[in-house]
């Protein structure tokens, strides 16, 4: 993965909504999709929409280079690695 943001500057979908205090039902309504779509993209937001993108920055007011979208586990293997090269 080709990235200018150190990989550990990133944060997945779940742990924005930790950051921002939300429960899955709060995020999911903020977002306006339902709780189980909500739960799935937290652990694959690989096949994002664009819109579904601008939306996560608004609710969370963060820049979509800031986000990792992807495979939660891809992104724990990134983490790790990146770890053990430094």
């Amino acid at each position: 993965m080709q990235n200018t943001i150190p990989i550990d500057r990133l944060d997945t979908l779940r742990t924005l909504r930790i950051k921002n205090d939300l429960t899955q039902q709060e995020a999911a309504k903020l977002l306006g999709i339902s709780e189980s779509t909500l739960r799935a993209l937290e652990k694959d937001s690989s096949n994002i929409s664009y819109k579904m993108i601008k939306k996560i920055e608004e609710v969370y007011g963060v820049k979509q280079e800031f986000i990792f979208f992807g495979k939660e586990s891809t992104f724990s293997e990134l983490i790790r690695n990146s770890k053990n090269t430094a």
